[in-house]
């Protein structure tokens, strides 16, 4: 097994899917989303919510670092000042949003500049719901 393979193989036994399977959500990701590295911008938020609120999110995924900073900053989000940019894989992506139930899709943003974008809304790009995900890959919830 090359090294490549093994977070392949790690998810889809995490998950009980099929390694093939995997491969292939990934391929069509990567063909749809236009790359295979995000950047996704962490804010310390939630923290002041109840244990048993369950609010549903959308992982905003973006080409560059520049276009997540700049989202972040347009919406005020936390810790704008010090932003915390972490650079994920697609597989990483799709795990998390495999493991988080709160997670109802990722937004694959690319890196085009939204100025007239108000804050408060997404910006365009490729939503992928995680029933998809789910449904791609076989998995019985």
């Amino acid at each position: 097994m090359e090294p490549k393979d093994k977070p392949i193989q790690d998810l889809a036994e995490e998950h009980g899917a099929d390694a093939a399977m995997v491969r292939e959500l990934l391929a069509t990701l990567r063909e749809r989303a236009g790359a295979d590295y995000f950047y996704v911008f962490w804010t310390a938020g939630g923290a002041m919510q109840a244990p048993s609120a369950r609010r549903e999110r959308i992982l905003l995924a973006f080409q560059t670092p520049d276009a997540a900073l700049t989202f972040a900053q347009r919406n005020h989000l936390h810790d704008a000042n010090r932003p915390r940019l972490r650079r994920l894989e697609l597989i990483q992506l799709v795990g998390a949003a495999l493991r988080a139930p709160t997670i109802v899709a990722i937004l694959f943003v690319g890196d085009e500049d939204h100025p007239a974008l108000p804050a408060g809304h997404l910006p365009s790009g490729v939503r992928v719901a995680r029933d998809e995900l789910i449904q791609s890959l076989h998995i019985r919830r």
